[in-house]
């Protein structure tokens, strides 16, 4: 689907909703008339004793209750179809820059936030998850954190991970329908804190003493002694047992009320989600799929839909007890809360070591779908090889979060262990590393990345750009060699990793920097690393001479009398600065 199928279905899906709302007023509307008409034909039959007119109203009653019915189905209907819509919009939305107004950033799902994180943007503000994420789960935006944050790499995961993104870039019902349930979750924060709650005490709840049979028995014994009552049967043996068994099992549910009420609590809420989940899990085990990683979550989710009704079926079944004359009728005949329990507890013994696998698997799907997005509203991409020799090299590769109208596309191929970079103001050097670095995100990932072709290794990614000083004392400087400290730790381990550093030591003099800059990068020039660097100073450009090392250059030209700039990557050192004409265009100097 493309940017125009999205706004052919948006307009669609928009007229069907006005439709239905349209017909659920005139249904609301003869609903009404219909129960007046009954009511009025009961009374005009018993008034002018008509009894044809009860026939009337039987009919009248019986139109009402098909009406209240079907005012219910398209009420359900415009629920799914306006979440439908938000998720349309929302693809819509990705398309320009309309996404940067989308609420969750991540932030609130990690307990420390990375370097790596703050300077590629993958979590904050304008971010790559807010970007990407479709998920509404604790645990999907989890697993989504967790791909787009990986130290460690399985390449044959990262692989099934391809192949099921793929595969689900061509499902476009599936994955649409995925999202729709998943937005029709009510309150999805606060389901998300009953869920988990729920996982961790299913299998720790206090077990209570099974009633076996006698919760079936005494009911029955009830009503057998309630027709003897009401048909004088046995009528003196009746009026003794009757109050007994009635306030015997009043009296159990008052024992057993602490026990029962915060678990009813609990399925009770959770009971607001059921039905999504259920619809999920359906829609998983209808689908078939060609790649191993999603038959391998289908197999998980195996007969999950039919245990998520039986739950749903048990939370209606605490929900008639809500009302306190409801909760003392029924509990007062049926042993209600008793047998409500009991079948929770049978549920529970039945499902309960499988739920957590679940939703994990449901949470997993929902960090692929997310990643899948990159698929539908990116105009080229593709999926990373990877080598097993340390390698990076691409082909028209971008940034995903700059707009498709404004992005400039590069090519590049890593033939040095460092990469010197100098060019102009703004003219593009550290959103090429960025660029670099989001791609790498994406690729271990397993999701799309933003290029013709795009080759790798498996490296660690480890940054230094956006560097801030704090009250703490720690100036913008020592925080920089901080990092710069722990990039050249992790490179003495011999570790394969990527290095992108922005503007290196630009909080002191030119005099240390470049002393600084020159020893630093002699270090990180080793055979496990690949080391970008940024910078205005020229003296750098002669480690060429020294080390394994390339230059390369961003420039700028003029154009009536405006600077321009094309973005893109060239070979060999700068030549140029535009300081002296940038002071001149903001008013500094003349």
């Amino acid at each position: 689907m493309d940017y125009n199928d999205y706004l052919l279905l948006q307009d669609n899906i928009g007229k069907r909703i006005k439709e239905i709302e349209n017909s659920s007023i005139k249904i609301a509307v003869f609903r009404f008339i219909s129960g007046a008409a009954m009511i009025l034909l009961l009374l005009c039959g018993y008034f002018l004793n008509k009894n044809y007119l009860y026939i009337g109203s039987f009919l009248m009653l019986v139109v009402f209750v098909f009406l209240v019915f079907w005012h219910i189905k398209m009420a359900d209907r415009l629920i799914y179809l306006r979440a439908r819509l938000v998720v349309i919009e929302k693809y819509i939305a990705r398309f320009g820059d309309k996404w940067k107004d989308f609420d969750e950033d991540g932030t609130d799902y990690l307990e420390t936030i990375t370097g790596v994180m703050k300077d590629l943007d993958i979590v904050g503000n304008n971010s790559l998850f807010k970007y990407l994420n479709t998920a509404v789960t604790l645990r999907g935006k989890k697993r989504l954190l967790d791909k787009l944050s990986r130290t460690e790499f399985d390449k044959g995961l990262i692989i099934q991970e391809q192949e099921a993104i793929k595969e689900l870039g061509n499902k476009d019902d599936f994955v649409i329908d995925f999202e729709t349930y998943g937005k029709m979750l009510i309150k999805p924060k606060v389901v998300e804190k009953v869920i988990e709650e729920f996982i961790a005490g299913i299998n720790d709840g206090d077990k209570v003493k099974s009633w076996n049979v006698v919760r079936f028995i005494i009911p029955i014994l009830t009503f057998i002694i309630l027709i003897m009552f009401l048909f004088e049967i046995g009528f003196k043996l009746a009026v003794i047992m009757l109050p007994v068994l009635i306030f015997g099992q009043w009296l159990i549910m008052i024992i057993n009320f602490n026990k029962n009420s915060n678990l009813f609590k609990q399925i009770t809420e959770l009971s607001k989600c059921l039905t999504s989940y259920q619809n999920i899990c359906e829609l998983v085990e209808h689908n078939d799929f060609s790649s191993l990683h999603l038959n391998n979550l289908k197999n998980k989710l195996s007969h999950s839909s039919q245990a998520f009704k039986e739950l749903q079926a048990i939370a209606s079944a605490i929900k008639q007890r809500n009302n306190l004359l409801a909760a003392l009728l029924l509990n007062g005949l049926l042993l209600w809360d008793v047998n409500c329990r009991e079948r929770y507890e049978m549920w529970a013994n039945k499902y309960g070591t499988q739920i957590d696998q679940w939703i994990t698997a449901i949470g997993e799907l929902e960090s692929l779908i997310s990643l899948q997005v990159l698929l539908r509203t990116k105009p080229q991409s593709s999926f990373a090889v990877f080598s097993d020799e340390l390698c990076l090299t691409f082909n028209d590769a971008y940034h995903p979060l700059i707009d498709g109208k404004q992005v400039v596309a590069n090519s590049f191929t890593m033939d040095k262990q460092v990469c010197v970079i100098t060019g102009s103001n703004m003219s593009g050097k550290t959103t090429f590393l960025r660029t670099i670095g989001i791609n790498l995100i994406l690729a271990y990932a397993g999701g799309p990345v933003l290029a013709k072709s795009f080759k790798c290794s498996l490296m660690r990614i480890y940054t230094s750009m956006r560097l801030v000083d704090d009250l703490s004392g720690i100036s913008t400087f020592y925080a920089e060699l901080l990092r710069i400290k722990e990039i050249v730790e992790a490179n003495n381990k011999g570790e394969r990793m990527i290095a992108l550093i922005d503007e290196i030591f630009k909080g002191t003099n030119s005099k240390d920097r470049i002393y600084g800059a020159t020893e630093t990068v002699k270090q990180l020039s080793s055979k496990n690393i690949f080391t970008f660097i940024t910078t205005h100073d020229f003296e750098l450009c002669e480690l060429e001479n020294q080390i394994p090392c390339a230059n390369y250059h961003f420039s700028e030209y003029y154009q009536d009398n405006k600077i321009r700039f094309d973005y893109l990557i060239k070979k060999g050192r700068c030549q140029s600065t535009n300081a002296k004409y940038l002071l001149q265009m903001v008013g500094i100097t003349k």
